[in-house]
């Protein structure tokens, strides 16, 4: 029993990770149309958009699934190395900066698109403006516009 709901939560975990990732490829694809050529939280707001109002085709699915796979597996792989790994190795020598830009935030903010007319640009700016009145079919898809939703709020964007 406890292997079967073990497995069932890998199902899932693999799930939600395919679906993440086809949102990204979407957002670069909305990035790479776009004038600014960098990646932002209005285009990674509107790839999860996008994946959550129009339906992978299977082959997307398998794509994305197979991607899935290869991550956990390639993460599993890393976490056996690490601890292979002595703890002196754990020190990164890169410095990542960090930018407090938190007064960004301080007014709402629309989420906006590009205005490429290919197919995807078209259709996340009718997803974009059917968003709120959408009604996800399943439990998961609830629970990804609540997310959404949710960040939107926090960062106060709109849709």
């Amino acid at each position: 029993m406890e292997e079967k709901i073990q497995q069932s939560q890998n199902l899932m975990i693999q799930v939600i990770l395919a679906n993440t990732s086809s949102a990204m490829k979407i957002s670069k694809t909305l990035c790479d149309h776009s004038n600014d050529k960098i990646l932002k939280a209005d285009e990674i707001i509107c790839g999860l958009i996008y994946r959550l109002m129009i339906p992978m085709t299977d082959e997307e699915i398998e794509i994305s699934m197979n991607d899935a796979e290869d991550i956990i597996y390639q993460e599993s792989t890393d976490e056996d190395d690490e601890d292979d790994e002595d703890d002196e190795d754990d020190e990164d020598d890169s410095e990542i900066e960090i930018v407090d830009d938190l007064e960004e935030f301080n007014f709402t903010k629309k989420v906006r698109t590009n205005t490429c007319n290919c197919i995807i640009c078209s259709q996340v700016r009718v997803c974009l403006l059917n968003f709120n009145d959408y009604t996800p079919k399943d439990e998961l898809g609830d629970t990804f516009k609540n997310s959404i939703l949710k960040t939107c709020s926090e960062y106060k964007k709109t849709i």
